[in-house]
């Protein structure tokens, strides 16, 4: 009974393998747990004997709270598993303008969720606000916001953010589906900083895998990549290439771009970053941690503003954020004891 089983989804997307490794980190530094994880897609009748014999069983990281979140996303018999069944750092993945107070799961998924959050002797631990929100209206209210796993390099937790006006290095994140701002973007970065070694990162790789305009956003984000060239941007894939993600994301001055976790990666190291959120999920995060969100939808020209803004006021947003994340590492460090 001394194992902690982590289930993770972690295939292409660079976040989403730092959000498994942070997690499993937290988990080795606060307990005294061996730490063992499976890949949700994996999973088969020969992994119950060890879920069964674990501590608890954590359900960790991603936008996992999605209509089918049972069986699509964790396909588990919870009848069959004797230990806890927590979620941990899990988040709702709703369409931008989505309040998270309409959203409802598909009758199984919303009996899987109030299951894992039947024992009210325990608490799950969500990573934004509007994901709490989403689950005390589906009928669950047992749960903190902890942030994401992804937010806590423990070895920076006390560190505070100090602006850093010399950028040598930046990178603009690509978004998972076309966006307009793009080539704003791309011209901005370029005049502001016409020095700097500048990059376009793809964080889940060159080629889109959505179900059903995948060849349109692969030929798009081919599109960019040869515009962002002709002003003096590099590409740079990290599709399933955690090592190089992390080692590529310490070595930048700016983040600016749609990737949470490239984000999230930014602030973590104490590094100057905007998010422009896509969906709930960037809602989620930027808000969570004190600030107002940047929408895709919104006109190109607000994105720059408030590049300006981050820049004029000093990395003012970066550092109330940062102070919000070593306040709530308290919460999550909570959320572990437990365990």
């Amino acid at each position: 009974m001394n194992k902690i089983v982590t289930i993770t989804g972690a295939f292409k997307n660079a976040g989403d393998y730092l959000i498994g490794d942070r997690a499993r980190t937290l988990l080795r530094n606060h307990t005294d747990a061996e730490i063992v994880d499976l890949n949700r897609r994996e999973l088969t009748d020969s992994h119950y004997e060890l879920l069964n014999g674990a501590r608890a069983v954590l359900l960790t990281g991603g936008p996992a709270y999605q209509a089918e979140v049972y069986p699509k996303i964790y396909n588990l018999d919870l009848g069959r598993i004797a230990a806890p069944v927590l979620a941990f750092g899990l988040g709702w993945k709703g369409k931008l303008g989505q309040a998270p107070e309409e959203f409802r799961f598909a009758e199984p998924a919303g009996e899987f969720v109030r299951a894992i959050h039947a024992d009210k002797t325990r608490f799950s631990s969500a990573r934004d606000f509007l994901t709490v929100n989403m689950l005390r209206a589906n009928g669950v209210d047992n749960v903190a916001m902890t942030g994401c796993p992804a937010w806590y390099d423990e070895r920076f937790i006390a560190q505070d953010y100090e602006f850093n006006p010399n950028i040598k290095r930046l990178v603009l994140s690509m978004p998972a589906i076309p966006q307009p701002m793009i080539p704003v973007l791309l011209r901005n970065l370029a005049k502001r900083f016409p020095k700097a070694e500048k990059f376009l990162s793809f964080q889940a790789g060159y080629k889109s895998t959505h179900s059903k305009k995948a060849n349109e956003y692969s030929r798009w984000n081919y599109l960019m990549l040869a515009k962002g060239a002709l002003r003096g941007f590099k590409p740079i894939s990290f599709e399933s290439d955690f090592t190089g993600f992390e080692s590529f994301m310490n070595g930048i001055d700016l983040h600016v771009g749609f990737r949470v976790h490239s984000h999230v990666f930014s602030l973590s190291q104490r590094k100057t970053s905007l998010l422009i959120a896509e969906d709930s999920r960037g809602i989620g995060q930027v808000q969570a941690m004190g600030a107002v969100a940047v929408s895709a939808h919104d006109d190109p020209q607000s994105a720059t503003a408030a590049l300006a803004e981050l820049l004029d006021t000093r990395g003012a947003s970066v550092a109330a954020a940062v102070k919000t994340m070593q306040t709530t590492h308290n919460e999550m460090l909570r959320f572990i004891k437990q365990l």
